[in-house]
């Protein structure tokens, strides 16, 4: 009974054993089911480049990384109506079957349907599939769709421009030609070429049209064009721009419109004026009775860049009755180059009704550069005019005049010091002058005395007025002043007044006043902004570059310009902007492509002309630190994931091969512990209780 009941504990031993192994078994199947599965993605590169206008094909790999095969793999690409673009897969979609880890060519054609706005496009690819439980299964993938060119911004360039001839006169015509080179990365469609801020007032179309179509520009093609201009008749010499407009559509279909200025010289070259000005003033010395000529003669010099034309000079005395011309009084020029001079003279007499004083002669110099616009200037001559008659009539009494003066500089600056030497002469020939007050006065002429400024001559260390005991008769005194102009002044001629007061050798009183003209220029000052350029740029990527500038001069800054110079790609690299006012500011903002690897110098120069048409420029130079450009690293589509162990699964099967061990172990040391008692003999008597019980069974059913 014994041997019975323990084959009946290995048995049931065994019997647990087989539930717990298949239980795990099924547990190992389920787990092996779930990490089986087939997994579908794309293998290798996402990125594709398309193109539009034409039908694109882009292969992919179809890639099974699941352990099992995956069957009827169908792929879907999914609608967006937003998308410029229509995906279809070629053969329907339908793959069919991949293998674990196989893979197969997927093509889709990808057409062009609209105004692409980005560069890259996100496409997602659904995919179904089954496993061979027939479960299904589903995923997606995202590909990318680059477009071809995208990136090549379209540009182009206005080349060999031309004007024929290179200056227009007013009244003029010229051919304006000129090519139009597309160095972008893409064609221009549709192209329109058109002259814009055209006016009938200055520069206009003299015949034709304004408008140039053209049907295609390829990439680093071409195209030629010629408008006919004329200026009109009452123009004023300078630049004038003339817009060259383009409208023209990239290789996406997107419209672009883009313009330049081409800047047409009326009257000159580059908008350059002519400068005239008096030199060497020859006047008379001395003093001269009535009827006795004198002559005043002077240079007359261009100073401009340009040639000054009809150049009418008209001389004329303060007083006309007192001191008459005795030759032309107006002498024309018809042109004087740039750097020319010519002398010109005028001949002059006092006459009766003259007194014995000082009179100025007035010389107006009119010209222009090329147009219509005058401009002009004054400058003054003095003589010393004796009429003892005449002072007889008044009682004979003494004069004082100035019989000389000269200012050091010569053209003196605005807001700055000079010294004004004069020579103050008694004119009588017997009569002594006592008790001198002198002093200087300047009211300058404008609409309304309202208007009227104050002295723009103030003295240096000492007052307005000067005092003189007495001069003799034709005696001289000298005297010597510092002067300073207020910095607000304009640059003009100024008529300084010198006022006296003086008696004669009775104690009669007597006043007298004289003119004389002081040339001031005033200072020019234009202030630009600090600005700065990254250390280091790529080649080809633009830079950008922007400050602000001001006018901080007291006068108008005349045709400023910006200019970019440099080995530099710039749309434009001259931009007019006019003329800037005094404590005007302006803003500009430019961008350049550095077209060379290494040390690129580029400079940004502000030129103006100040009121006396001299060119000046505020430079700022730099140099660019230029590398070349980067290449795109490859990025690896494929991804090889190896999932992780399930470490709890093996720790249970440990477990049950632990626990099985344990009972084998058990049960073969109870054999060894009772050798004779074999497992057949158990068996036997096993079969022979049971024999004995059914014959028990039978007696007691007897």
């Amino acid at each position: 009974m014994m041997n019975k009941r323990l084959v009946q504990k290995i048995v049931t031993l065994l019997l647990m054993f087989t539930m717990v192994l298949g239980q795990t078994v099924v547990g190992f199947a389920d787990d092996f089911s779930e990490n089986g599965s087939p997994k579908i993605v794309i293998g290798g590169e996402t990125v594709v480049e398309v193109q539009a206008g034409k039908e694109n094909r882009a292969t992919f790999q179809v890639k099974n990384k699941g352990a099992v095969a995956a069957d009827n793999v169908y792929v879907s690409p999914k609608k967006n109506a937003t998308d410029p673009f229509r995906v279809s897969v070629q053969g329907g979609g339908d793959i069919g079957s991949i293998g674990s880890n196989g893979y197969k060519n997927m093509t889709l054609n990808v057409t062009i349907s609209g105004d692409v706005k980005e560069s890259s496009y996100p496409v997602t690819l659904e995919f179904t599939y089954r496993n061979a439980n027939d479960s299904t299964f589903s995923s997606t993938e995202t590909i990318y769709l680059k477009m071809k060119g995208f990136d090549n911004e379209p540009s182009f360039k206005l080349d060999t421009m031309k004007l024929t001839p290179e200056s227009m006169s007013p009244g003029s015509s010229a051919n304006l030609t000129g090519k139009v080179l597309n160095n972008g990365g893409q064609e221009m469609i549709d192209v329109d070429i058109s002259l814009d801020n055209l006016a009938t007032d200055k520069i206009s179309l003299s015949g034709g049209f304004s408008t140039k179509h053209y049907p295609k520009i390829p990439v680093n093609g071409s195209v030629d064009f010629a408008f006919p201009l004329v200026a009109s008749a009452d123009m004023a010499a300078g630049n004038y721009p003339v817009s060259i407009k383009l409208k023209f559509k990239d290789g996406f279909g997107k419209a672009v419109e883009k313009t330049q200025e081409f800047y047409v010289n009326v009257g000159g070259i580059a908008g350059q004026k002519s400068q005239l000005e008096i030199k060497n003033m020859r006047e008379p010395g001395g003093v001269y009775g009535v009827n006795q000529n004198f002559t005043i003669s002077f240079d007359l010099h261009n100073s401009g860049k340009i040639a000054a034309k009809n150049i009418v000079v008209t001389a004329e005395s303060v007083d006309s009755s007192a001191v008459v011309p005795k030759s032309g009084s107006v002498k024309t020029v018809t042109e004087l180059a740039p750097g020319a001079t010519t002398t010109l003279s005028f001949t002059f007499a006092g006459t009766a009704a003259s007194k014995s004083q000082n009179y100025a002669i007035q010389f107006t110099t009119e010209y222009t550069s090329g147009g219509t616009a005058v401009t002009s200037f004054k400058q003054f001559a003095g003589v010393n005019i004796s009429n003892p008659d005449k002072d007889e009539e008044n009682a004979s009494k003494p004069k004082l005049i100035v019989s000389n003066y000269e200012c050091d500089p010569l053209i003196v600056m605005a807001g700055q010091e000079f010294d004004l030497n004069m020579d103050i002469l008694n004119t009588h020939a017997s009569k002594g002058v006592k008790n001198i007050k002198m002093y200087l006065t300047l009211a300058e002429e404008t609409s309304s005395d309202s208007q009227k400024s104050g002295n723009i001559f103030t003295p240096v260390d000492s007052s307005n007025t000067f005092y003189f005991d007495a001069i003799g008769p034709k005696g001289t005194a000298q005297k010597q002043l510092r002067l300073y102009v207020v910095p607000e002044a304009q640059p003009k001629t100024y008529t300084l007044t010198v006022n006296f007061e003086y008696e004669d050798s009775a104690g009669k009183e007597y006043t007298a006043t004289e003119l004389l003209g002081i040339n001031v220029k005033q200072v020019t000052e234009l202030q630009v902004d600090d600005f700065a350029v990254p250390d280091m740029v790529e080649m080809y990527s633009p830079v950008t570059v922007s400050f602000g500038y001001y006018n901080t001069g007291k006068v108008k800054l005349n045709n400023v310009m910006v200019k970019v110079e440099g080995d530099v790609e710039c749309q434009n690299k001259n931009t007019y902007i006019g003329n800037l006012d005094s404590g005007a500011s302006e803003y500009f903002e430019t961008s350049f492509t550095p077209l060379t690897a290494g040390e690129v110098p580029v400079s940004i120069i502000v030129s103006y002309e100040d009121a006396t048409g001299e060119v000046k420029e505020e430079r700022r130079d730099f140099v660019l630190n230029v590398s070349e450009p980067m290449m795109p690293e490859d990025v690896d589509g494929t991804d090889s994931v190896t999932p992780p162990m399930d470490m709890k699964k093996v720790m249970i099967s440990i477990a049950i091969l632990a626990l099985f061990g344990m009972g084998m172990f058990i049960f073969i040391k109870r054999q060894k512990q009772d050798p004779h008692n074999t497992f057949a003999e158990n068996v036997n008597e096993i079969d022979e209780d049971d024999d004995e019980d059914d014959d028990d069974r039978e007696d007691m059913s007897l």
